[in-house]
């Protein structure tokens, strides 16, 4: 049996988001599904611009879990 059990993972990959995406408006379309600890929008090394995906997370796995069922990913 392990000595340390991890947290369930609280974090929700999002694909397919405008390059120009910023992260206060991740926050205001997800937001409504719980309270949010952070987004990041990886960047393009080059460009300086979003690369189309982001991170979202959660604080618990419920609020995640209510996300993913809401939107029926």
């Amino acid at each position: 049996m392990a000595r340390y059990l991890r947290p369930p993972n609280t974090s929700l990959f999002v694909r397919n988001i405008a390059d120009d995406s910023r992260p206060e408006d991740i926050r205001r379309e997800f937001g409504r599904y719980g309270p949010i600890v952070d987004v990041y929008i990886p960047l393009d090394f080059y460009t300086r611009r979003g690369r189309g995906f982001a991170y979202i997370q959660y604080p618990l796995f419920f609020y995640f879990g209510n996300c993913v069922l809401t939107e029926g990913l």
